[in-house]
């Protein structure tokens, strides 16, 4: 049981990552479609957003931690569990409980496929105005960790629901099961894939908040030289 759960945790991380590229993808080029003439800043505008990001981005960065790390914390909050909630029609019609775990898994690839369509359409543009090595600090430092922590949501989703098919499905007293109980089997399978996901999630907003504005200062001042 413990090598099938891994297989098919691993082959859900990959398919999602899959699915998070392509979003990606499918940003970019409707980003290119809709911004075109975009052109490299020349070196009056750097030095204009260099002394910008000096003055009031990086000073600001500083106190939207908690602010970045809520956000981003709900964002995978509602990609583990919303897809979960369509139990509630199969508790109304039990007969469909394949469609339902259909339904489940579908919404997990919208959901992600949604997250990396959304997360992308401001890189395109940075990207196309700021120097390849700005754009990279930019992102990179805290963004992997994030698509990171969002695929394992999603990850832990799809597994939650081969596990839920599994748990309806075992012969019980009709009475023995209730949504309290549900609600409670799918909390055990979560809570604790949650705290990790959390935590991947304080660290890139603390290495957003405190880290890559630094960053992006000591690489800007390279590129002006």
């Amino acid at each position: 049981m413990n090598e099938k759960i891994l297989r098919q945790g691993v082959l859900y991380f990959l398919l999602l990552t899959l699915v998070l590229i392509l979003g990606s993808g499918i940003v970019f080029f409707a980003s290119a479609a809709t911004h075109p003439g975009l052109v490299r800043n020349n070196a009056g505008e750097l030095q204009a957003n260099y002394l910008y990001h000096v003055s009031v981005i990086t000073p600001h960065m500083s106190t939207l931690f908690l602010q970045l790390f809520v956000s981003n914390a709900g964002v995978a909050l509602i990609i583990l569990l919303v897809p979960l909630y369509w139990v509630g029609i199969w508790w109304l019609n039990p007969d469909h409980l394949n469609t339902i775990i259909r339904l489940m898994k579908g919404t997990v690839v919208l959901l992600v496929l949604a997250l990396g369509y959304n997360s992308f359409s401001y890189a395109y543009i940075t990207s196309k105005l700021y120097p390849l090595p700005v754009f990279l600090v930019m992102y990179f430092p805290h963004g992997w960790l994030e698509m990171l922590a969002f695929v394992l949501a999603g990850t832990f989703s799809l597994l939650c629901t081969d596990a839920l098919r599994e748990y309806l499905c075992t012969p019980r007293d009709q009475s023995a099961l209730h949504p309290g109980g549900i609600a409670l089997f799918i909390f055990n399978r979560v809570w604790r894939v949650f705290l990790v996901i959390a935590f991947l999630l304080a660290v890139a907003a603390a290495i957003e908040c405190w880290i890559t504005p630094p960053l992006v200062t000591s690489v800007w001042e390279q590129v002006l030289l």
